[in-house]
């Protein structure tokens, strides 16, 4: 089933206006909800609706949560979600950071008692698009055991980082510190695909190829693990994915005032964390000096001899900035497991279903 991303946005705010969230906010998080559907990234795209409408209608998220200022200077500004939706929250402290950014050179903001707030490349590429370069984290529920660990210790922690390149396509890498995220095992398993082996780790430690086990497990917090970046052990990375994943968590938890690793998740509610930091590419040198040097480096990696079997090299967020291009003129692709909770959710939340998909042009993805 194909949708054009209107059609998506559009039912997405109807889902969460009538669960009682405001409608600005609701455009918010259905903006940042369709952009991982257009850019590829769906298991951060409408198949995570459910877990915002659940988590308002069983009171976990405060539809109406205002975010408040704790802490300001020129150049830093610390906020807290109160337990609300982390879109709204997100959008907030990222567009504080411009704009301190704008004015000192550079800006930060850290958010606390959040929640979810969907791909961390949405607020990079907000900070890229309007010439500054960014760098995005959050937290998230504890599902990656540390490098020789066996048990969910931190999050998959995903690091975000944007460039103003180019003024349509800025460069921006935006990865789980896991070697993959929970949502990509539940798409493949959506999908009727395997997941490989150095992954997940069962209780024992041991790999795991069970995704339907991993997920649940993970879910249930029954001792499966997601790995690091890299993998089991050390010796192909494993301890740098660890690193990464724990400079994520100090960003986000202590420094941010928010809660970290196995605590985020509280009985009085969510209390993930979030870190913006934004900077003026034209404090450090020219914009055009800095587009122009960054395009030839991009030049020089793309005809670069390249290896057996393989055609292209590719500079990160290129295959999502073609994806969206596509997207964009054909539509969304959603799966029948997807489309069929979407049906679910509607009926819940009182809406009409989702419109008409535009007709598949059979152009691949």
């Amino acid at each position: 089933m194909r949708v054009d991303h209107r059609s998506l946005h559009d039912f997405t705010c109807r889902c969460l206006l009538a669960v009682g969230v405001p409608s600005k906010d609701a455009a918010l998080v259905a903006d940042v909800l369709t952009a991982a559907d257009l850019r590829g990234v769906d298991s951060h795209g409408v198949a995570r609706l459910r877990r915002y409408v659940d988590g308002v209608r069983d009171g976990k998220i405060l539809p109406d949560a205002r975010t408040t200022v704790l802490a300001e200077t020129a150049a830093t500004v610390a906020l807290d979600a109160g337990h609300g939706l982390g879109q709204p929250a997100s959008c907030q402290a990222v567009d504080m950071a411009i704009a301190k950014s704008v004015k000192t050179g550079i800006g930060m903001a850290t958010v606390r008692r959040s929640n979810h707030f969907g791909i961390a490349g949405y607020y990079a590429l907000r900070a890229a698009r309007q010439g500054l370069f960014a760098i995005v984290g959050t937290n998230a529920s504890p599902q990656v055991a540390p490098t020789h660990g066996a048990t969910p210790m931190f999050g998959t922690n995903p690091l975000a980082v944007a460039f103003p390149t180019d003024a349509d396509q800025p460069f921006v890498f935006d990865a789980a510190t896991s070697v993959v995220p929970r949502g990509k095992l539940e798409r493949l398993h959506r999908e009727g695909r395997e997941m490989r082996s150095g992954w997940a780790v069962d209780p024992n430690g041991e790999s795991t190829t069970d995704i339907p086990k991993v997920v649940e497990g993970l879910k249930a917090r029954e001792g499966y693990a997601l790995l690091p970046l890299g993998g089991p052990g050390e010796s192909h990375g494993g301890h740098k994915g660890y690193g990464l994943a724990t400079v994520v968590e100090l960003f986000c938890g202590p420094l941010a005032g928010a809660h970290w690793g196995r605590h985020v998740y509280g009985a009085e509610g969510a209390g993930l964390g979030h870190f913006f930091l934004c900077g003026q590419v034209a404090a450090l040198t020219t914009l055009a000096d800095f587009q122009a040097e960054a395009n030839r480096m991009f030049g020089e990696l793309r005809a670069s001899p390249k290896a057996r079997g393989h055609d292209r090299i590719l500079v990160a967020g290129e295959r999502e900035h073609e994806i969206e291009r596509h997207r964009l003129a054909a539509g969304i692709p959603l799966t029948p497991a997807v489309v069929t909770d979407l049906v679910r959710v509607a009926e819940q939340c009182g809406v009409a279903p989702l419109g008409t998909p535009v007709d598949d042009i059979g152009v691949g993805d």
